[in-house]
């Protein structure tokens, strides 16, 4: 998924745009933003109401290892997990007008 790098650099670096989404497992960060941010293939990425989950490049890991840091840390600041694959969840939540974007650790 090429938006990927490019939609966590966007959230590590404009934390106001965000609210985390405490989703209480050990292995996921999340977040919700508004709708009104634009990203590339918006519609694409974003589905309406549902989820999509794609698994991430092998090479993102070794590639992203700031966005890595940053996100679990996130999930647990005093041990932080590492991730041997990582799944990105998107989804547009209609109603509340919001995007969500959930990653796992796996």
């Amino acid at each position: 998924m090429k938006i990927a790098p490019m939609l966590l650099t966007y959230l590590h670096t404009h934390p106001s745009v965000y609210q985390p989404v405490a989703r209480g497992l050990q292995n996921v960060v999340a977040f919700r933003l508004p709708d009104t941010i634009i990203f590339p293939y918006q519609h694409q990425v974003f589905p309406d109401d549902r989820l999509e989950a794609t698994r991430l490049d092998d090479d993102f890991i070794p590639n992203h290892p700031e966005l890595i840091t940053w996100m679990a840390q996130q999930i647990d600041p005093d041990e932080p997990p590492v991730p041997q694959e990582l799944w990105i969840t998107l989804s547009h939540i209609t109603e509340a007008q919001q995007n969500f974007v959930e990653v796992s650790f796996e």
